[in-house]
Parts: structure tokens; C-alpha cells; sequence
């Protein structure tokens, strides 16, 4: 029995050690952590930058920190993997990649001039005859620090909006320096450039003048590797937060990039609009918006340039996750196709699109006549209008006879179904026109524009939306429907009544000039 009793206690020992070690490896961290920074700038540079940065770190946590520049930003996220890295500093781009493989979470977005998100402009001379982003085929484009995002991504994206990629240019040249991009089109070797709005300022005071700007995306961030326990990372993000209350917290973090004046809070979601634009420049859906558990989904039909209509809902997104006191999220679909066929087989939970896609489907639940709000000219009324390209010959609908038509899909209430009305009054059958698909209205008028279709149908507010990228007064609209309904929201017929309710109510109080 004593040695009965013996082996027991022995081994419970064993077990309660074991416990203990695990408990104390939760609570107490290794004696040292290792900050790991992206190649930016020189070494000695990043070094001097970061330093008064991990210095207050490690005073306010009597941990030892070991400051770290990689060779290559791809290297960054391979020692996150392996665990040769326990903080890390990257560009939105980087993290989407290494959230991918790397068990890592977010810490804080850095904030410069007061705000922790970025946008890019597209440049030329000020004496340059470029006026539109169109006119820049069979120009010179040059790129500057391609890796991050603000001189690669976004400028794609900027691009992309009406069609324009690589094989457009004359010649395009990849430099790795925003400041020599903007030099080499000072100096008349390129036509045009594209940096972060921070790195223009000063050019754009001398010699260089803005195309158009991109949308924003988040800053460049910090992060850290999950199996550091979750009190060590929510002391961490505190600390970094907590030094936006000291005296000047640019004397301290105003090196990281120039006019760095404090950190906001970074959470995943943040970056799925950087997800979105790397699914679109890389034609790849693995970095389509993250499935999130516990999250309700709102899915949007991506008749527009899905970036832009990203942008618009984000807002409407967060007041609905605030007023409800649930975490909403934004699902934008690859096309209408992808759309219809997520709404037909209930994936998702709120569903905002045209009236002829939605009231189809039985199992869905119309939220009332929301129909009459205005949210940033996506909802409320519309008109379907018919261009053409002025020059074309083209004068009236009986001169689409035979024609070929850009549409977006064949669901849309105002840019295919109420134009089909404007050809059967005009005699013309659907049956003689060779519609084509082409996704988003942006896409339909650069295809008009070109003079790839004959025609082309779109929702009237878009013209306005594509002036700082073409030359609008070479379109004309030969044709208008009358006004109809808007989008509408519908619910999967299995949510949660009370939650329908709620976002009904708030819906329709929305007013987006307040938020």
C-alpha cells in the first residue's frame, strides 16, 4: 500500500511540474524577444530609426529585445514561421502573405499626420499633356519601391480601374526608389509615377502635378507571434498605445516613417481591403476576405469597381457593428455569377444588391422598403442610361441594330433589363444586338471608350465617377430610362429575427455625411 501510495504521489509530482512549467511559459516569457523589421532603408538606417522605440519597450516590460533588419521582406515572414521572430514591423501587402502561413496577430498600425491609413497619387509634369489616366497608353511609366504597397499595389489597382496593366506602356521600368521615380519624371526620362501621397508632397510642389488619387488602405503595422501568450501581446499592444499620451511621441517614433506620430489598434479585418486588391492585381483568391467565425456576413453585388465599392460600404459596415453590437463583415464576390450563386445557396447572412437578383429567391427576406436610402449613390433611385462613343455614327437606339453592347451581367435592373425596354419601344430586338459581359460598369465605358464595343449600358452616376480617368465628353448618351427602384437588402430566412429587426431599424437611419 506505502508503495502504492508512493508511485502516485511520484507521478502527480511529475504531472503538477509539468503544469507549472506550461503556466509559467504563458506568464513568463523567454528573457529575450526578438523585433524583426522590414528592409526599408539601409540597415544602419532602420537601426537608428527603431531604436528609441525598443528601447521604451524594453524599460516598460524588463524584457530584452534584439533588433533585427531582414535581408528580404520574404524573409520576414519565413522567421515569423519558424519562430525566429517574436515582433515584427510590416507592410500591409506582407502581412496578408504571412497571416497566410505565420500564427502571428496584430498589434498597432502606426499613424501618420493623425491618420493610420495611406493613399497614393499617379503623377506627371506639370507640363506634361497628360490629363487622364487613359492617356497614359503607350507612355512611359516608372515604378518606384514596388514592394510596398504604395508604389506597387495600389498604383496597379489605380490602373487596373480601366484596364490598363503593363503591356499598355511604351516602356515601364521598376527603380526601387520613390525618390528616383520622381526624379527620372522631373527630369523628363518617364511620363508618369505613382508613391504614397507622403512621398509626393514636396515634389508636387515642384514640377509634378496629380492624375487622381487611390483609395486608402491601413497602415503599415506591427505584429506578433501568437505563442507568445495573450498577456504578454495585450501588454505589448498597450505599451504601444500608451505612447500616444507621452509629451511628444514623435520624438520617439518619428523615425519609423517620416511625420509617425502615434499608433492605433490593428485587427485582422482591417486588411481585408488590402486582401481585395492583392485577389485582384494577382487574379488569385486565396487572398479573398478571410471567413471569420462568429462574424455577420454582408454580402454586396460587385456591379462597380469592387475596390471603390469597398471603400463606400466600409462605413455602413462599421455603424452596423457598432448599433448592433455585432462584428459585421464585408464580402465582395469575384462577379454577379459568384453573387447569385452565394445568395442562391444561403452563404452569407445580408445580401445588398439589384432588385432582380434578390426577389427571386424564396428563402431570402426582403428588410423592408429600404430601397428609397441613399448610401453614396450604390442605393436610392437609379437610371440605366445607353453611351456610345461620341464620333461613332451612332445617334439614336434604332442605330444599335446589329451592334455590340457592353453590359455588366444579365441580372442588372439598370444596366441591362431597363435598357432592354429602350430597345423594344425603338423596335430593336434583343435578339440583334451581340451583348458582352463585362463585370462593372467601369469596365462596360472603357470598353466604349476604346471602341472594343459599339455600346455600351451603365448606371447614369458612373460617367461622373470615371472623370479624373478618361476624357468623359468623348461618350455620349444617347438614351435614358426612366427612373427606378434601387438595390434592396434581403436576409437568409434562418438569421435571427431579432438581429433582422435591428439592422432594419438602423438601416434606414444611416446617413453617411455623419459617419
Amino acid at each position: 500500500m506505502m508503495k502504492y501510495f508512493a508511485f502516485i504521489t511520484k507521478y502527480a509530482a511529475i504531472i503538477l511540474s509539468v503544469l507549472s512549467i506550461a503556466i509559467v511559459s504563458e506568464a513568463a516569457p523567454s528573457k529575450q524577444l526578438t523585433m524583426l523589421l522590414i528592409p526599408l532603408r539601409s540597415p544602419s538606417a532602420m537601426y537608428r530609426d527603431f531604436l528609441p522605440l525598443k528601447r521604451y519597450i524594453e524599460g516598460q516590460l524588463n524584457i530584452k529585445i534584439r533588433l533585427r533588419v531582414a535581408q528580404k521582406s520574404s524573409d520576414v515572414v519565413k522567421e515569423l514561421k519558424n519562430g525566429n521572430a517574436d515582433i515584427a514591423y510590416l507592410c500591409p501587402t506582407l502581412y496578408c502573405r504571412a497571416f497566410e502561413t505565420a500564427n502571428i496577430e496584430p498589434l498597432v498600425r502606426i499613424r501618420i499626420d493623425g491618420k493610420s491609413s495611406y493613399r497614393s497619387v499617379l503623377l506627371v509634369r506639370k507640363d506634361s499633356p497628360i490629363r487622364y489616366t487613359a492617356d497614359l497608353i503607350d507612355k512611359t511609366f516608372v515604378y518606384g519601391r514596388y514592394a510596398c504597397p504604395g508604389s506597387g499595389l495600389l498604383p496597379e489597382i489605380m490602373l487596373t480601374r480601366i484596364g490598363i496593366t503593363d503591356n499598355d506602356f511604351f516602356d515601364v521600368v521598376k527603380l526601387g526608389s520613390d525618390e528616383s521615380a520622381l526624379t527620372a519624371v522631373m527630369a523628363k526620362m518617364f511620363d508618369a509615377t505613382a508613391v504614397p501621397e507622403t512621398v509626393a508632397g514636396p515634389f508636387m510642389k515642384n514640377g509634378l502635378r496629380d492624375i487622381r488619387y487611390s483609395n486608402p488602405i491601413p497602415q503599415y503595422l506591427f505584429v506578433a507571434r501568437k505563442s507568445l501568450g495573450k498577456a504578454l501581446i495585450k501588454k505589448l499592444r498597450n505599451i504601444m498605445i500608451g505612447i500616444n499620451s507621452l509629451e511628444n511621441p514623435g520624438s520617439m517614433i518619428g523615425g519609423i516613417e517620416k511625420g509617425t506620430d502615434g499608433f492605433d489598434i490593428a485587427e485582422d479585418g482591417d486588411y481585408d481591403i488590402v486582401r481585395l486588391l492583392m485577389r485582384i492585381v494577382d487574379n488569385n483568391s486565396k487572398f479573398s476576405s478571410r471567413s471569420r467565425k462568429d462574424v455577420v456576413r454582408f454580402v454586396v453585388e460587385p456591379e462597380y469597381f469592387v475596390p471603390d465599392m469597398f471603400t463606400k460600404l466600409t462605413p455602413l459596415i462599421e455603424y452596423l457593428s457598432e448599433r448592433t453590437g455585432r462584428r459585421f463583415q464585408l464580402i465582395m464576390p469575384s462577379d454577379t455569377d459568384a453573387f447569385v450563386a452565394m445568395q442562391e445557396k444561403g452563404d452569407g447572412d445580408f445580401f445588398f444588391g439589384s432588385i432582380g437578383i434578390l426577389t427571386h429567391n424564396k428563402a431570402m427576406n426582403l428588410l423592408g422598403n429600404i430601397w428609397s436610402i441613399s448610401i453614396n449613390n450604390i442605393s436610392g433611385e437609379r437610371r440605366g442610361v445607353i453611351i456610345v462613343k461620341t464620333g461613332s455614327g451612332i445617334k439614336s437606339v434604332k442605330g444599335l441594330y446589329g451592334k455590340k453592347i457592353g453590359i455588366t451581367s444579365l441580372y442588372s435592373d439598370d444596366g441591362y433589363k431597363s435598357q432592354l425596354k429602350l430597345l423594344e419601344k425603338s423596335g430593336v430586338p434583343a435578339g440583334a444586338i451581340d451583348f458582352v459581359k463585362l463585370n462593372t460598369y467601369e469596365n462596360v465605358v472603357k470598353n466604349v471608350y476604346e471602341g472594343s464595343v459599339d455600346a455600351g449600358f451603365i448606371n447614369e452616376t458612373v460617367l461622373y465617377s470615371l472623370r479624373k480617368d478618361l476624357d468623359v465628353s468623348k461618350i455620349a448618351i444617347i438614351d435614358r430610362t426612366p427612373k427606378i427602384k434601387g438595390w434592396i437588402l434581403v436576409s437568409r430566412d434562418t438569421l435571427d429575427n431579432r438581429l433582422i429587426k435591428r439592422v432594419t431599424k438602423y438601416i434606414t437611419e444611416y446617413n453617411p455625411r455623419l459617419q
